[in-house]
């Protein structure tokens, strides 16, 4: 019995945690970020973070907002792909790229793997998603929440309808971006811990139902035997 307490109480705990995160601490993070998510703040101890500071100090964005596009595009992962054909630390198009990355110039074997050339050299794709996203905060007059929008399902659908579009993969992008905003800016880094959370806040209200449901799944079987007992040995004093 005590083993299954203990695990009935790590259930608790960890569910406890997943709604917490879901419901309290990522809301916290996606109302605070249009208001502070201009303020610069340099990135360190995660991948690319000199070019990240780079990039975004070039271009007049915040380092941590461009580290958390970052985490939430690619996971820091250079070569990082799409189903839709998107490439590289900041999931590029080659459309955009056409348009606004063809100046980049990469080594020779990087150039070569992709078509256009150098979509998966990691300084490239930086500069060319930061000067995108930089277009994005000045079409929208530095509405923050509607670039990000428009960087994951494009302007154009910003704008028919009139703000954020209700998709839910837009919706899970802007928590998990606002989430890693907030530790990046906050502590200036993003621990492993905190990359691995995001996929977990992806998933929002379906993240708190399963916590739920496994929750209860452990704990019901104990609060079913549990009355048992009681009745059994009033039975038995009945009979006497």
């Amino acid at each position: 019995m005590i083993p299954y307490l203990i695990i009935c109480l790590a259930a608790l705990l960890l569910a406890a945690a997943v709604v917490y995160l879901t419901a309290v601490h990522v809301p916290a993070a996606v109302a605070r970020l249009p208001h502070d998510a201009a303020s610069p703040r340099p990135v360190h101890d995660v991948p690319y973070a000199a070019l990240i500071n780079h990039a975004a100090e070039t271009h007049h964005l915040n380092p941590a907002l461009v580290a958390a596009v970052v985490a939430a595009e690619s996971g820091f992962n250079a070569q990082a792909r799409s189903p839709r054909g998107a490439h590289g630390l900041m999931q590029v198009l080659p459309v955009t790229w056409r348009e606004l990355g063809n100046g980049q110039t990469c080594a020779p074997e990087i150039a070569r793997l992709t078509d256009p050339p150098c979509m998966d050299d990691p300084a490239a794709n930086l500069e060319t998603g930061t000067v995108y996203l930089r277009r994005l905060v000045d079409q929208f007059k530095g509405d923050l929440p509607l670039a990000l929008a428009a960087y994951n399902a494009g302007a154009s659908t910003v704008q028919e309808h009139d703000g954020i579009p209700p998709f839910p993969e837009t919706a899970r992008y802007l928590r998990q971006v606002a989430l890693a905003w907030f530790h990046l800016q906050r502590d200036g880094t993003l621990t492993p811990l905190w990359r691995r959370l995001l996929s977990l806040v992806g998933l929002g209200p379906q993240a708190r139902v399963v916590a739920l449901v496994a929750l209860s799944a452990l704990i019901a079987p104990f609060l079913l035997r549990a009355p048992r007992a009681p009745l059994v040995a009033l039975g038995r004093e009945t009979r006497r």
